[in-house]
């Protein structure tokens, strides 16, 4: 894996800590930001964390490209403690 991908954007952490409080298990990892259990849920959900102007890099692309091709699997890509909330379908 590249060292670039370990690198956590500016607000992984308020998505984070905001996922916690609602009583989420988080786990960040570094193919996929984080893989968040919600509460009473069976299914883990992996997230791509971007900030406001961040892209995707390309190995990040080209695992989500192959996900979606093979597996016909879209990981959600989020900005905001909201978009992650609705991407888990818990708003």
């Amino acid at each position: 894996m590249p060292l670039y991908a370990r690198k956590r954007d500016a607000n992984e952490r308020d998505i984070v800590d905001g996922l916690r409080d609602l009583g989420c298990y988080v786990i960040q990892e570094n193919n996929v930001d984080l893989w968040v259990l919600p509460p009473r849920s069976t299914s883990w959900t992996p997230l791509e964390v971007k900030t406001e102007h961040g892209r995707l890099t390309s190995y990040q692309n080209k695992l989500h490209q192959d996900l979606r091709d093979n597996y016909q699997y879209e990981i959600p890509v989020v900005k905001t403690l909201d978009e992650a909330l609705q991407a888990l379908g818990m708003i």
